[in-house]
């Protein structure tokens, strides 16, 4: 069966927070150091979305798949935290500790401090967008971005997620795992997807890969947004233990497939050499 791209696209690209439980769960599963009641509340933490002012038990419940008076001991005691807040409609906005950690992992992350600047020069030369990436679960979190055009504006700001499997950020990633690794985090998205579009999803993924083993970088043609064409590739420290990735993004009316292939994509792959260079891969 041929599923509609845009279907696809929604189904897998929807926010996931739904299948919070069922990943913890997974991970604890043999693991006698992992902590159930942390981990359900950290789940609560991270169902906010950047559009989600508040929310109430009810969806939280909903979001992260755990039963509502759970839900209802965790929001209070994270309450008492101070990582959410409480409104008099009985519903939470994230409080203040949340921010402070952000805030602490941002400011320790040297490698956002090297790179903006190259960023940004590759911005205002391709009229584009470029981004900086790490995976969050099933997502990719913008850690840095630069705007390089004065009419086209990717509406993305730190600290909110796309998806692994349809972004050029997130592709890139993925292309810079280990063979075992990029399996792995394969059957985790495909897992989380729905059956009739596993193998399609499953076989773009692998031909993303594909493209970067042969040329250096992959690709994103309107897969995540009509509108939108992008290159990526991988940043990886030296130790292969922390990947990051990058992007340059931009209207497919400007950011034609030509330029992207032939003009873009070498130029982020020297982004990558120049911030490794600078960083010694060390980050």
């Amino acid at each position: 069966m041929v599923v509609p791209r845009t279907r696809v696209r929604r189904a897998l690209d929807g926010n996931s927070n739904s299948r919070l439980q069922a990943s913890y769960r997974q991970r604890d599963k043999g693991d006698r150091q992992f902590v159930e009641a942390l981990a359900r509340g950290l789940a609560i933490l991270r169902c906010f979305r950047a559009q989600d002012r508040f929310l109430g038990n009810q969806e939280i419940a909903k979001r992260t798949g755990l039963p509502k008076p759970t839900v209802s001991r965790l929001t209070h005691t994270l309450t008492e935290m101070g990582f959410l807040a409480p409104t008099q409609h009985d519903e939470y906005a994230l409080g203040v500790g949340v921010l402070a950690l952000g805030h602490a992992y941002l400011a320790g992350l040297n490698v956002r401090d090297v790179a903006r600047p190259m960023m940004q020069e590759l911005a205002d030369f391709a009229k584009a967008t470029v981004s900086l990436g790490e995976p969050d679960g099933p997502r990719m979190v913008i850690l840095e971005i630069c705007h390089g055009s004065p009419s086209y504006r990717l509406r993305l700001e730190i600290g909110e997620r796309v998806p692994h499997n349809t972004t050029a950020l997130g592709r890139a990633y993925l292309a810079g795992l280990t063979d075992e690794r990029r399996k792995q985090s394969i059957a985790a998205i495909t897992e989380r997807s729905p059956a009739e579009m596993r193998l399609e999803l499953t076989n773009n993924l692998r031909n993303s890969l594909r493209e970067y083993d042969k040329n250096g970088f992959v690709s994103s043609f309107g897969d995540w947004k009509d509108d939108i064409f992008a290159c990526g590739v991988p940043l990886v420290s030296v130790d292969g233990r922390r990947v990051f990735s990058l992007s340059c993004s931009g209207p497919a009316f400007e950011m034609t497939r030509k330029r992207l292939l032939s003009e873009i994509a070498p130029r982020i792959v020297q982004l990558r050499d120049r911030i490794l260079e600078a960083t010694h891969g060390v980050f």
